[in-house]
């Protein structure tokens, strides 16, 4: 699959786009295209353009840019129309010193689908901090995937499964994202309060 990763130079989307590369063709998105560029000679295959660009010649495009971004998602209608398209963002504002899950209404994700109505718009990866993926393997680890149709969390599925030791799961329809970004926070306060390295999400099955 072609899949464009927008906020590529970041370090989730860097990560992310490096991880995807083994079994996909991937193109970095940045609004400035030099940057993309430069992040793409770091990662084997990929290939750097600006946002329009990377979306024009992508059939998946993975959102990873932070939540007070979107509103440049709207300029992409057009590129990314007919197409898949996976939220990674996840609205946090720190308080306290821990962080809180502040969606201004809606999930990240939902708020992406009301922006772009042509598209097929997915949660994923929202639970998986970056740090998670520095290493060049991922520790086994769920991938929770909230979208309205079976036909396109299959998509997401697959790409999904193009990342050795990652495991999708359906949680339900788009409306369930509020349930997986909140998460992402949760997470993130586990392991400051516990003092440990990254968490992820991961579920056990129970045998017998």
């Amino acid at each position: 699959m072609k899949v464009a990763v927008i906020g590529g130079t970041g370090a989730m989307g860097k990560a992310l786009a490096r991880h995807l590369s083994r079994e996909n063709e991937v193109i970095i998105g940045s609004r400035e295209r030099s940057r993309a560029i430069a992040a793409a000679s770091g990662i084997r295959g990929a290939v750097g353009s600006d946002y329009k660009g990377a979306s024009r010649d992508a059939d998946a495009i993975i959102f990873a840019i932070p939540y007070d971004a979107m509103d440049l998602v709207a300029d992409l209608a057009g590129e990314v129309s007919s197409k898949l398209v996976i939220s990674t963002i996840n609205p946090m504002t720190m308080e306290g010193g821990l962080l809180k899950y502040t969606p201004r209404g809606d999930s990240a994700a939902e708020e992406l689908a009301h922006i772009l109505p042509h598209s097929r718009v997915a949660t994923a990866f929202n639970n998986v901090p970056s740090g998670f993926l520095k290493e060049g393997t991922v520790p086994p680890v769920d991938i929770l995937v909230a979208t309205d149709s079976n036909e396109t969390y299959e998509e997401v599925a697959r790409l999904v499964l193009s990342i050795r030791e990652m495991r999708p799961l359906y949680v339900g329809p788009l409306s369930e994202a509020r349930i997986v970004e909140a998460m992402t926070p949760l997470v993130l306060n586990l392991a400051k309060l516990n003092g440990t390295k990254a968490l992820a999400t991961k579920f056990v099955t129970r045998k017998g």
